[in-house]
């Protein structure tokens, strides 16, 4: 949720200054351009609470991937240990 906030956060602050520059009388191209420049600029300052609080989105999400990877990890190791035991006779290893 807070990654669409911020999206839209973003992409609003640049309609507003692209209105704002076309109303100065910018056209085309050159309106666009430093439409994004500005609008960056001012993103940067004034969504900086909003930026944050995508990073510790995207960190929670991040340490979730990888604690399922390791899980996942540590079960395709235990499986593969005991197909091979089975195939070699042996029983198999307790972890």
């Amino acid at each position: 949720m807070a990654v669409l906030r911020y999206t839209l956060l973003r992409a609003l602050v640049f309609v507003i200054i692209a209105a704002l520059l076309w109303l100065v009388g910018l056209r085309g191209l050159v309106l666009v351009a430093l439409g994004l420049v500005l609008s960056g600029l001012v993103s940067f300052f004034v969504l900086r609470s909003s930026r944050d609080q995508v990073s510790v989105a995207w960190d929670r999400r991040l340490r979730t991937i990888r604690e399922r990877t390791a899980a996942e990890d540590a079960w395709d190791d235990e499986q593969r240990a005991r197909s091979d035991a089975d195939a070699d006779g042996r029983p198999p290893r307790d972890a």
